[in-house]
């Protein structure tokens, strides 16, 4: 080659490097807290979950619509009442040490997600398991020890993960795997430093090709709602998750700066403790249902960004149905009638209970307020996340259950009736075996939530859950508030993050504009 040829190659091939290089950006997101760990199958936080997606992967997934997505796995057949399913796994597929992805993979965390004697936060969600067959190298048949029709949503839920076999046996003990993830997904971990932050990779062998299109993922935890809000308007991160409701004006103000706003499957409510002689009364927590402005409930704790509840469920669940009868519209003259008729004419005192979280006592206050106009007066208790868990969650006696009204959320991670109701409505459910906190018990409430399992026909189970929500509706064991929107804040030509509608962020994805 001559010379003047050898320079101008050179240069050619130094330019595009350099403009490679000033094309590979960085995302930067900035959280409201710092993860917990990196272990889902050890998990019960959305932060951890949200950043363990980058490096981890299900056999089913969710796409932003909450639709149900084969994604390790290619496809399943099941038998005619849910005990029995096979899978099809996806081939050419490796961890991120170098390990196929297989059926002997798959085998390795279902059975230490079945393993009760783990210990593990999400063990009880797959009890059901009772074993793992490999049939070939891309086919799995696992056995319930039940009727379990929601099986495969639960395969969905961020905790049923993929961890790479060899790792599972390199690394027993929790303590240590904990800190040594790897998975089948986009992004590699590259550190944690606790309080800080957490930067994930591309890892350059995933795959689906041509992703991910970003280089690096740099997660740092932000308690503060204006100092996240501030950090994106000064240009030190990409994208705040959640936006605050309160600052998503300031946000929308700077021609930077854009929000990204999707529907969610979290659910707002206000449990109502049954076991409280007022309260076991239908047509007093009726009233309360009649008492509450669920539009304005959104505008003051949502920016009016959300759905007022129709069902007992979100209307993003599998087999959701809207409700009509009762119609719990603002009617505060119905709700004073049902009081009355309930020999509570003269109103009555009650007790609300809720987190110190500046939202949630911003909305508790509300509710009380709403419920004074029709004779209710409340007292608002509000207390940290450590007090309310012993106090809420921790209680085994129901007698000892002090709260006559709870205010609280709760997002369906599976997308299914089933885990939208059962924990929640079911007598089994009660605290502190679930989170029944309302103490509720309907015996043909429970043989419809378990019917909806009996069976894997969607078409009977949908009736089943049918039945359930007119049922819920009607006894109200809650005042159901509504869906508020999910919020993220982001700058202008960054696409690809988002909020999932079960909370967790989606950022795998990325690209810059």
């Amino acid at each position: 080659m001559k010379p003047l040829l050898r320079r101008t190659a050179l240069a050619t091939g130094l330019l595009l490097a350099l403009t490679a290089a000033a094309q590979a950006e960085d995302l930067r997101i900035s959280m409201y807290a710092d993860i917990t760990g990196l272990d889902p199958h050890d998990t019960s936080d959305n932060i951890s979950y949200s950043v363990q997606s980058g490096i981890f992967e299900r056999l089913f997934q969710f796409d932003a619509q909450m639709k149900l997505t084969p994604w390790l796995a290619t496809g399943y057949t099941s038998n005619e009442d849910a005990t029995q399913f096979t899978l099809t796994l996806r081939q050419g597929v490796t961890f991120q040490d170098g390990t196929p992805f297989n059926a002997e993979a798959v085998k390795a965390n279902l059975d230490r997600l079945a393993d009760q004697s783990k210990g593990l936060k999400r063990n009880s969600l797959y009890r059901m398991i009772k074993t793992v067959t490999v049939l070939a190298a891309d086919k799995v048949q696992i056995d319930l020890n039940q009727s379990f029709g929601a099986f495969i949503n639960t395969l969905a839920h961020p905790s049923a993960v993929m961890w790479s076999p060899a790792i599972l046996s390199q690394y027993p003990q929790e303590a240590q795997l904990r800190l040594h993830p790897v998975g089948t997904g986009p992004f590699r971990f590259v550190a944690w430093q606790p309080g800080k932050t957490v930067t994930l990779a591309k890892y350059d062998k995933y795959w689906k090709t041509g992703w991910p299109k970003v280089d690096k993922v740099i997660f740092s935890p932000s308690p503060e709602d204006a100092t996240r809000v501030a950090a994106l308007k000064s240009g030190q991160v990409d994208a705040i998750y959640p936006l605050p409701s309160d600052l998503i004006g300031t946000v929308q103000s700077d021609a930077k700066l854009a929000i990204q706003r999707d529907p969610s499957i979290y659910l707002y409510y206000m449990a109502i403790n049954t076991q409280h002689k007022a309260l076991a009364d239908v047509r007093v927590r009726q009233a309360i249902n009649y008492a509450i402005d669920r539009a304005l409930w959104l505008k003051v704790g949502f920016a009016g960004m959300g759905t007022p509840a129709r069902s007992a469920m979100p209307a993003g669940v599998q087999f959701y149905q809207a409700q009509s009868e009762p119609n719990y519209r603002y009617a505060p003259d119905e709700a004073k009638k049902l009081l009355q008729a309930a020999g509570y004419g003269q109103g009555l005192d009650l007790k609300l209970w809720c987190t110190n979280a500046t939202a949630s006592i911003r909305a508790a206050q509300f509710l009380k307020a709403q419920l004074a106009t029709v004779g209710i007066r409340v007292t608002v208790t509000p207390m940290d996340s450590g007090t309310r868990n012993a106090k809420l969650w921790g209680v085994k006696d129901p007698k000892q259950a002090e709260f006559d009204l709870y205010y609280g959320g709760w997002s369906t991670s599976t997308g299914d009736a089933d885990w939208a109701l059962r924990p929640l409505y079911a007598t089994e459910s009660w605290v502190p075996t679930s989170y029944n906190v309302s103490y509720y018990s309907n015996p043909a409430v429970d043989k419809a939530i378990a019917g909806g399992l009996a069976t894997a026909d969607p078409a009977k189970r949908g009736a089943a859950y049918a039945e359930a929500q007119r049922l819920l509706w009607k006894d109200a064991p809650v005042a159901f508030l509504g869906t508020p929107d999910n919020v993220v804040g982001k700058r202008k030509g960054l696409n690809g993050v988002s909020m999932l509608p079960d909370g967790n962020l989606l950022f795998t994805q990325a690209a810059f504009e």
